[in-house]
């Protein structure tokens, strides 16, 4: 809408996606750690800080044009956490934290798998680790639950649901 309250025609730049999120930790070889040997996505070379910002690479989820996500190493870093409210859902799945937001932070990430039998395994290999997640969800057209990686970041798997004949 312009001043006036007239809808202004919108354009189209040609779009294909996001190239990155960026992020910050304060810990980069703990999060390369998850990212890599938990969640099994492929990491780039480091780059080495500069005067201007801290150690930074790229996490890639997957056979993707995305470059994924974009960590910089900030030893500083302070991240809203929501381990407790996960906790709290998966030992009471109707908790109205599911619906609660971190205030000041980054809701969630949600990386896309091709099937239910992938997220089934991530859910098992997140378990053994200890690491806290949600019920899967039914959310219409797909399936989901939500973890937190290192720094307590949620990040979310969901998969088209298939359906049975």
């Amino acid at each position: 809408m312009n001043e006036q309250g007239k809808k202004v025609p919108s354009e189209s730049f040609g779009w294909s996606g996001f190239h990155h999120v960026a992020l910050v930790t304060p810990n980069l070889d703990a999060t390369l750690h998850f990212y890599e040997n938990v969640l099994g996505m492929q990491a780039s070379s480091v780059y080495p800080a500069t005067s201007q910002r801290g150690r930074h690479c790229f996490v890639k989820p997957g056979n993707t044009e995305s470059w994924g996500i974009h960590f910089f190493e900030y030893r500083d870093a302070e991240i809203y956490q929501s381990a407790d409210a996960l906790r709290r859902l998966a030992e009471k799945p109707e908790s109205e934290d599911l619906y609660r937001f971190v205030p000041g932070s980054l809701q969630h990430i949600a990386f896309a798998l091709s099937s239910e039998k992938e997220g089934l395994a991530l859910r098992d290999k997140l378990s053994s680790f200890g690491i806290a997640m949600t019920d899967i969800y039914d959310q219409g057209k797909i399936r989901n639950f939500i973890f937190i990686d290192n720094n307590g970041i949620q990040l979310e798997a969901a998969w088209t649901k298939t359906t049975r004949r």
